[in-house]
């Protein structure tokens, strides 16, 4: 399980997306991305980036092309990966509203500067409210998703 697109060779379209990721993950993924276009344009490309172990996915940036995260295609769920600091008090207070996996997440990142890049597997409604403060915290805007 959990398995990613790794046929760099065959473009996935929708529909082969839906039926690898299964409907529970392509409605998370639909949440996710609307949860930032109520607050912002944003950029969806699908790509295949990072070499042959990453795989399919879709990179999303603002409407001026910054970089938020990836999210990766797997077998039964998606996988968002993006890089975030949590420095300030308002950001330690998101923090604090994370789940303890969320939290679990944030200390296992792989460090880089001082924030660090985190790979969280999406798979119910508790992940989907830390990535909305993971999004918080990388947007500067309150995403509830």
């Amino acid at each position: 399980m959990y398995e990613r697109m790794l046929n760099k060779e065959i473009v996935p379209t929708e529909e082969t997306i839906r039926k690898y990721i299964g409907v529970k993950a392509f409605e998370n993924m639909n949440k996710i991305k609307s949860a930032i276009e109520k607050k912002q344009k944003i950029n969806t490309e699908l790509r295949f980036p990072y070499g042959n172990k990453y795989g399919w996915g879709y990179r999303i940036s603002d409407e001026k092309s910054k970089y938020l995260f990836d999210l990766f295609f797997e077998k039964g769920s998606i996988n968002i990966m993006l890089k975030t600091v949590i420095k300030k008090d308002n950001e330690i207070e998101i923090y604090n509203k994370l789940s303890e996996e969320g939290k679990n997440y944030w200390e296992n990142r792989y460090p880089c500067g001082n924030g660090g890049w985190i790979h969280y597997r999406v798979i119910n409604k508790k992940h989907l409210k830390d990535i909305g403060l993971f999004l918080s915290i990388k947007t500067k805007q309150e995403i509830k998703i």
